[in-house]
């Protein structure tokens, strides 16, 4: 097969839009503010600024009845460790990272989200 002029001109141009959107996207992700916030029975316990961390902060939340929960958050994202909790829906969460993400420990009232100037990613369920 031989290629035309025309051929290797779409191709051209095919091959620098690739790599001007994956460089773009590559140059200009994460660069909102994000900040994980967690709330216990409805009231803000802490805000931890993520992009200033240097290193993972431990947060550790005495609750009533002996109930603890460890939530671990550092410059990736926020996730909870260990929890006193009959389920542990929580701890099976995993990490969220992107604005608007949360976690919910329903038995326990305590929730971790994501907040930021970024504007939230839209995903297939809710266009």
């Amino acid at each position: 097969m031989k290629f035309k002029k025309g051929d290797m001109l779409l191709l051209l141009i095919v091959l620098i839009a690739a790599i001007s959107y994956f460089g773009l996207n590559y140059i200009y992700k994460e660069t909102g503010e994000k900040t994980a916030v967690i709330s216990v029975n409805g009231k803000e316990y802490d805000r931890i600024d993520m992009n200033k961390l240097k290193e993972e902060k431990y947060v550790h939340i005495d609750l009533e009845e002996g109930r603890h929960i460890d939530i671990v958050i550092n410059a990736e994202g926020a996730y909870v460790s260990d929890v006193i909790c009959p389920d542990k829906i929580c701890v099976k969460t995993g990490i969220i990272n992107k604005v608007g993400e949360s976690i919910v420990c329903l038995p326990n009232r305590v929730q971790i989200f994501i907040e930021g100037n970024e504007k939230p990613e839209v995903d297939s369920v809710s266009q």
